[in-house]
């Protein structure tokens, strides 16, 4: 789950996101007693735009609008944020 974008990039249908992500990045491994723990992390992704298709302006609309397309997210490196 998004809580934060920081960056949206449109090239042509393709947009290019960078957000804060919910458990994306392992904070604990776990062992034999404890689950792993997972928390948040700065993640890119990416997807195409259908014909005619808009993002929506309003921040909150955007970030339930990523959400809803279930991306499949990568850490980001420093410099792609």
């Amino acid at each position: 789950m998004i809580t934060l974008v920081y960056k949206i990039e449109v090239n042509g249908d393709y947009v290019n996101v960078v957000a804060v992500v919910e458990d994306a990045q392992l904070v604990y491994p776990g062992n034999y007693i404890d689950p792993p723990e997972y928390g948040p992390a700065v993640c890119k992704s990416g997807f195409y735009l259908d014909e005619g298709e808009v993002l929506p302006e309003d921040e909150d609309e955007l970030i339930e609008y990523l959400n809803n397309l279930d991306l499949d997210w990568d850490i980001a490196s420093d410099d792609e944020y």
